[in-house]
């Protein structure tokens, strides 16, 4: 999660190019809380599920991670996607 954060930004910085400086910097500053939300929240929930799905399947933990990190992060991602629309959305009225 924190590789694709960190790409992230860098789209988000070429992508507010015509913006003005204060609008772009707020977009910026408000993906980037977005971003370490994201990180915090899937790490912490990867690991609890985990820990459920373990519990109430029986599986093992090495069978359960790496199910539960993929689909943390794909919801992960897809958080991301609508919450940058929406800071657009909310910021960044006109260029």
């Amino acid at each position: 999660m924190i590789v694709f954060g960190v790409f992230w930004m860098f789209m988000w910085l070429v992508g507010t190019n015509g913006y003005s400086g204060s609008q772009g910097g707020t977009i910026l500053a408000a993906n980037l809380v977005l971003v370490i939300l994201s990180i915090i929240v899937s790490s912490a929930a990867s690991g609890w599920l985990t820990g459920k799905l373990e519990a109430r399947a029986g599986w093992p933990v090495w069978a359960v991670a790496p199910l539960v990190i993929v689909g943390v992060l794909v919801a992960a991602v897809i958080v991301l996607i609508a919450g940058s629309l929406l800071i657009v959305a909310v910021f960044g009225r006109t260029r």
